[in-house]
C-alpha cells in the first residue's frame, strides 16, 4: 500500500492519549491513527448513506412506487409458482 506523509498538530495530551492506545494494541502511532480514522470514515460514509436512502423513501411518491413495485413482484412470484406445481 502506497503511503503519504502528512504533518498535523495535536495537543500533547491528545497525542499521549493516542500512543498509549497504540501501545496497548500493539501497533505504531501511524497504524493506529490510520486504522481508527479509517473506521471512523467508514460509519460516517454508512451514515451518510443512509442518510440519503431515508431521504428518499420519506417521498411519498417513491414510497407508493415501491410499494405498487413490490406488490406487482409478489403477484408475479406467486405466478410462477403456480405454474411449476406438477
Amino acid at each position: 500500500m502506497a503511503t503519504q506523509k502528512v504533518a498535523i498538530t495535536v495537543p500533547p495530551l491528545f497525542l499521549k492519549r493516542v500512543d498509549q492506545w497504540a501501545k496497548k494494541k500493539g501497533k505504531s502511532r501511524s497504524r493506529f491513527i490510520v486504522e481508527e480514522l479509517d473506521n471512523r470514515l467508514k460509519t460516517l460514509e454508512d451514515e451518510e448513506i443512509t442518510k440519503l436512502y431515508n431521504e428518499v423513501c420519506a417521498d411519498g411518491d417513491v414510497s407508493d412506487y415501491d410499494n405498487d413495485l413490490a406488490e406487482e413482484m409478489l403477484g408475479i412470484s406467486s405466478v410462477h409458482e403456480e405454474e411449476e406445481k406438477w
